[in-house]
């Protein structure tokens, strides 16, 4: 999985979990009596946008220490990873309930075994384990920055400064962070929670208004504001999954092979060279994370339509083209 994919997947789960519950607004919504009030915001928003559950129905675990395989699970859901398709990462320890997690952060380059054929979901994940997890998950290593902490060394010291960079960690005292700990379940799941604020306040997230196929190998998006001066035509497409619907039921996904932004930066242009329309007939699909936007063409008879936004990624032909004799086109 490339960086493009991470970063998408990462904004999928942030603006999909705010679509549910806003964390400042987090209440309980959990049945679990050993949350006190340092960790019940973080618990409640991840337990409503199911990222994470308890050990029991009434016990969270908060001061249990957080296992491997437990880990793997919780940060596959939080980035919203396919668990179902990933390839086999080769573990020969890891059971039906873990499997697909582990396998979708192995191909992503997040996580590795013990040994090759190892992955240890039993044991305890230590918070520099832990730092790493978050760090390539969610892409913060640009954020690295000196600690004071006087035990920050060796394989996980770029990602625990990168955490502290980041603001989503100040360590266990002022000058200890506690790199070969075990990590808690509560302990756990404020960071996650913290870093999932981080990357809404930090990260610049379009949304579209209208889209529109203008060509073969061409489609221009219209976005609800300008994008900032910061942020590239390719950062700004790299936010969307882009797809295409064809009559005959088939879909493929792809990514633009060019990007251009217009003066006022409010519309942004893509070509898709290597998907060209010719000759066809179905939809544009382009998934903001908020709406999923369908641009009708039929390049069999050279006509375009502007799109609307759908509540889901199905489609009617016979709604939304004209028929002729009855068939639709």
């Amino acid at each position: 999985m490339n960086n493009y994919k991470l970063f998408t997947a990462a904004t999928a789960v942030t603006i999909a979990a705010v679509s549910v519950s806003s964390p400042s607004n987090a209440e309980s919504v959990h049945s679990f009596t050993d949350v006190g009030k340092n960790y019940d915001e973080a618990v409640s928003f991840l337990y409503e946008n199911e990222i994470i559950n308890g050990i029991s129905p009434t016990k969270f675990g908060i001061d249990q220490p957080l296992k491997r395989g437990d880990a793997a699970v919780i940060l596959a859901n939080a980035l919203g990873l396919d668990t179902e398709s990933a390839p086999d990462a080769g573990f020969k320890d890891v059971n039906k309930r873990i499997k697909g997690s582990v396998n979708a952060l192995a191909e992503a380059g997040i996580v590795s075994g013990v040994t090759k054929t190892e992955f240890k979901p039993d044991e305890t994940l230590s918070r520099g384990a832990m730092a790493k997890f978050l760090v390539l998950g969610f892409e913060l290593q640009e954020y690295e920055t000196e600690t004071p902490f006087t035990d920050v060394g060796g394989v996980f010291a770029p990602y625990i400064e990168a955490l502290y960079g980041a603001e989503i960690t100040s360590g266990k005292t002022a000058t200890s962070y506690g790199t070969h700990l075990d990590i808690k379940r509560g302990e756990f799941s404020n960071l996650l929670y913290n870093t999932i604020l981080f990357m809404l306040e930090d990260f610049y997230f379009p949304v579209i208004e209208s889209a529109k196929v203008t060509s073969t190998t061409s489609t221009e998006i219209v976005l609800t504001e300008a994008v900032p001066p910061e942020y590239s035509a390719r950062e700004t497409a790299e936010s969307f999954f882009f797809s295409v619907k064809l009559k005959d039921g088939s879909e493929t996904d792809f990514e633009p092979t060019a990007y251009t932004l217009s003066a006022d930066r409010k519309t942004l242009t893509i070509e898709h060279k290597n998907y060209d329309l010719n000759g066809k007939e179905g939809i544009m699909v382009i998934d903001d994370w908020e709406t999923v936007f369908e641009a009708p063409f039929n390049y069999k008879q050279v006509s375009t339509t502007t799109s609307y936004n759908v509540t889901d990624e199905t489609f009617d032909y016979t709604h939304l083209l004209p028929a002729t004799e009855g068939t639709a086109i």
